[in-house]
């Protein structure tokens, strides 16, 4: 779904603009205030789901990853490993064992970004969202993300403003690559990305436009409608399974709706995926020469005729699902 997309761009073109650190890691959120806090604020009606809401909604749609995007990739007899990631709301600690144990024995990591990754860019140029969106989807932006939420995005980029809907259900304790750098640093084994931060954000800042967060607005019924996409989403990855679309029916008619062609869509996505996943043959290719490479990248990039194993089969490769649905 369009809102998922979202996330995985937003997020993790990968972990996002600093991102919250996982948790049992050093500095990470509670998940409740003590029950004595003299400063506790009782929350308002409209406010979003809390920490501990979101958690326990991760942990009902996503018990378990059974199924991992986990693959094998084969050539001139070195072995590399493929990993779909969630990037945000499924902790590593979920993942079966054979997936901790081959990256723990990997001579080489490798995520969308490199860890630590901190370039520095200009700071998002920041729009009166009201203004953007207008009396009747500023009203809705309101109900979505409560009052409290959408006054502080008042004035912000448009992606901040999305954030505020496309993070509404999600556990950010449970930031996947975090964890599981958290988990290889120790062992000293080598970690790198294939991208750049700098890189990531000019796509977000290219891309999620006052436009754009028409569409997402208006295109969104209501929190509940939030509610089962997220558990949906959730339920889909954990178990191995989803559909290889960017944008569904409905996504499409509420980006129509605002200006966008079908031309526009097959931009957004080749944008956001396909591109990168073509750019990003050449560098696996070189790694994968090596032997016992692990990487990680999101899921989306791993699905279809133009997901990332694909196009290595296409170029020799023998690539096998190593936990299918």
């Amino acid at each position: 779904a369009m809102r998922a997309l979202l996330l995985c761009v937003l997020i993790a073109c990968q972990g996002g603009r600093g991102g919250t650190p996982a948790k049992g890691s050093a500095n990470a959120p509670p998940m409740l205030a003590p029950a004595n806090d003299p400063w506790a604020v009782a929350p308002r009606a409209d406010d979003p789901p809390s920490l501990a809401e979101r958690h326990k909604l991760a942990d009902e749609a996503c018990p378990a990853v059974k199924a991992p995007y986990f693959f094998r990739v084969e050539k001139n007899g070195k072995t590399n490993y493929l990993l779909g990631t969630y990037h945000i709301g499924v902790p590593f600690a979920k993942f079966p064992s054979i997936v901790h144990d081959t990256v723990k024995e990997a001579k080489l990591v490798i995520f969308e970004l490199p860890p630590g990754a901190h370039e520095k860019h200009p700071p998002d140029e920041k729009i009166s969202i009201r203004d953007a969106l207008g009396p009747e989807l500023w009203k809705h932006y309101r109900e979505l993300v409560g009052s409290v939420a959408a006054d502080s995005h008042e004035r912000a980029s448009p992606m901040i403003a999305a954030l505020g809907i496309a993070l509404m259900y999600d556990d950010p304790t449970a930031l996947l690559e975090h964890q599981m750098q958290d988990e290889i640093r120790p062992l000293k084994i080598p970690m790198d990305g294939l991208e750049t931060r700098d890189f990531q954000h000019d796509i977000l800042v290219k891309l999620f436009d006052a436009k754009l967060l028409r569409a997402i607005v208006s295109g969104t019924k209501d929190r509940a409608e939030l509610r089962d996409e997220k558990v949906s989403a959730l339920h889909k990855y954990c178990a191995g399974v989803g559909g290889d679309e960017l944008f569904d029916d409905h996504e499409r008619k509420a980006m129509h709706d605002v200006g966008y062609s079908d031309a526009d869509l097959d931009g957004i996505a080749n944008t956001l995926v396909y591109s990168r996943n073509a750019a990003w043959i050449p560098k696996l290719e070189d790694l994968f020469a090596q032997g016992g490479v692990f990487v990680a990248v999101g899921a989306g990039h791993l699905r279809g005729p133009r997901g990332v194993p694909a196009l290595l089969v296409a170029r020799g490769y023998k690539v096998t699902r190593v936990t299918p649905p």
